[in-house]
């Protein structure tokens, strides 16, 4: 039997996108058998919980909402930082404790993803890597990142928008108590919490998807060509791979882009347009968008962004960007958060 388990992680504020996010995936995999939806809520409100359970259930779908204050209790036990006021941005890194023992196989998507094409293929070129304890694509901006925490050249720096979990091999090798021990022992806080603690952590134990399993707003704005002559590094993706990718995305991933979502009002979010698409076939079609403060970095970007030539762009961000880690991870060190994150 064709049968998919997918864990969303989300608090209210998103509870909007998640739904946009589920509609697309609903739409664009009918061909599985048997579909669960894991829910880590974060104080959603009944009214969200109402629109989510009819959405999925509407399509013959299971979903169960899952309790997560215990754990969150016992993340404050074990030194697990907040980030931003919340526990949950980490929680799942400690599945084990939250499904049951017979899950194995779990794909967790971001709120801010948009799933275009059919998960199968994912699954399929999974295995076809070997066996891992997790499953990421590669982090387009992770570059000089990595070097800031700790991983060295010719290392591979992941983005967690999108983790295929193997939680048999997670729980063969503790993970889970790695990453407490780490923060306990090594260092706590970072500028992406959780995507720097499984970067760290797992070092060895990811294995490597696709770009198209997480298409990313760089390669939506920018050619290939330009992205790959400005970002040259040798440690991320061909560019026959991201030739290969840009024919079909299967999960696009709308990360912030230039301060802005593709929910903002006003936005020039490259991947605007195919949100509002799936945006208008969700329950939150009723939504309202709202205009966003920008600080005067994204304000500056935004104007370069539309006046700017693609390549030139993207030359001059790189350098902003790499000044831009670095004293983000100076904050993190002491604990603060870079409110431009």
């Amino acid at each position: 039997m064709k049968k998919i388990d997918v864990l969303y992680q989300f608090n209210e504020k998103y509870a909007p996108y998640a739904g946009v996010s589920i509609t697309s995936l609903l739409e664009n995999n009918t061909g599985f058998e048997q579909i669960r939806f894991f829910v880590l809520g974060e104080n959603l409100s009944g009214d969200s919980v109402d629109r989510l359970r009819k959405l999925i259930e509407e399509h013959k779908r299971e979903v169960r909402f899952i309790d997560s204050s215990a754990l969150m209790e016992a993340m404050k036990k074990w030194g697990m930082p907040p980030y931003r006021g919340s526990y949950a941005a980490n929680l799942r890194l400690f599945l084990p404790y939250l499904l049951e023992e017979d899950i194995d196989e779990v794909l967790y998507l971001d709120a801010d993803t948009i799933v275009q094409g059919n998960l199968e293929e994912l699954i399929i070129a999974a295995k076809s890597v070997g066996e891992y304890a997790l499953y990421m694509a590669l982090d387009s901006l992770g570059m000089e990142h990595k070097y800031e925490i700790g991983l060295q050249k010719g290392e591979k720096y992941f983005n967690s928008g999108v983790i295929l979990f193997r939680l048999s091999r997670w729980k063969q090798l503790s993970l889970s108590d790695k990453i407490v021990q780490h923060v306990k022992q090594i260092r706590a806080n970072y500028p992406a919490p959780d995507q720097d603690l499984l970067n760290v952590v797992c070092r060895g134990e990811i294995g490597e998807l696709p770009p198209e399993f997480n298409y990313q707003p760089v390669h939506v704005a920018f050619s290939d060509d330009s992205y790959c002559k400005i970002y040259s590094e040798n440690d991320y993706y061909t560019k026959e791979q991201l030739q290969e990718a840009r024919k079909a995305p299967c999960i696009y991933h709308f990360f912030r882009f230039m301060g802005e979502f593709p929910w903002d009002k006003g936005n020039r979010h490259p991947d605007g347009k195919l949100f509002d698409l799936y945006l208008k076939h969700s329950p939150w079609k009723d939504y309202e968008k709202k205009k966003v403060h920008l600080s005067m970095v994204f304000r500056v970007e935004k104007i370069m962004y539309i006046l700017m030539p693609g390549a030139l762009y993207l030359r001059i961000f790189k350098a902003a960007h790499k000044l831009f880690i670095q004293k983000s991870n100076k904050m993190s060190l002491k604990n603060e958060i870079n409110p431009d994150m």
